[in-house]
């Protein structure tokens, strides 16, 4: 049961995500109308910028979802956006360490709890030349396959150039929302060759909507 104190978090999170999602893009996209308003949700996508999750964090919150995100460790000791991240609930990760597993198990209690977990399978930036993911790591997957019962919903974005040369430049990311990806093949699995081929799945997907987000920003 959400007890007081966490209404008023959560609202004061909308608040503040939204304004800042608002001063870093023009945010556009389209839906499928997949994000279902309760339950747990698995929100994956495409990493081209530091500020693209503001971008998802828009999308989720325009689905009156508030999103959970995993996020780089180092993120949490940044001036004014760790004290954001913390406030908000995001989940930090220490990649490259023994205890990295530990926000899979945090994300993981959060969809326990009915809420929606937002996660880059990348892992990191896109580098790619065309901008389009790399290869992904299989974070997603697992916990895909841990939480059957939650969908997972590919999302693809295309507009913020890569990197962060344009940080201090509002723009416009245009993101595509896709159905639920189809995992029903892997049903009762977790071992790593389900894990791996889940992955395939999802990246696919994940793929297929940032052809749809191109278009958008091409017809914009």
């Amino acid at each position: 049961m959400t007890t007081p104190r966490e209404h008023v978090r959560n609202a004061a999170g909308f608040a503040l995500v939204w304004v800042a999602a608002k001063a870093a893009h023009r945010v556009r996209f389209r839906t499928m109308g997949s994000v279902p308003r309760t339950g747990p949700v698995i929100l994956v996508a495409n990493h081209l910028t530091m500020t693209d999750p503001l971008a998802v964090a828009r999308v989720a919150i325009g689905h009156r979802r508030f999103p959970h995100f995993l996020a780089m460790q180092e993120v949490f000791g940044w001036p004014g956006v760790g004290a954001l991240a913390r406030a908000t609930g995001q989940i930090p990760v220490a990649r490259g360490s023994a205890s990295a597993a530990d926000a899979l198990e945090s994300a993981s209690e959060r969809l326990d709890q009915g809420q929606l977990v937002a996660l880059y399978p990348e892992g990191r930036l896109t580098t790619e030349p065309d901008q389009m993911p790399g290869p992904a790591r299989t974070g997603a997957a697992r916990l895909a396959l841990r939480h059957p019962e939650a969908p997972v919903i590919p999302v693809g974005t295309w507009g913020p150039k890569q990197g962060n040369g344009h940080i201090w430049h509002r723009h416009t990311a245009c993101l595509s929302v896709g159905a639920p990806v189809d995992l029903s093949p892997w049903a009762g699995r977790s071992d790593e060759a389900a894990a791996r081929e889940v992955t395939d799945a999802i990246m696919a997907a994940i793929r297929a909507e940032i052809a749809q987000a191109k278009q958008m920003w091409h017809a914009r």
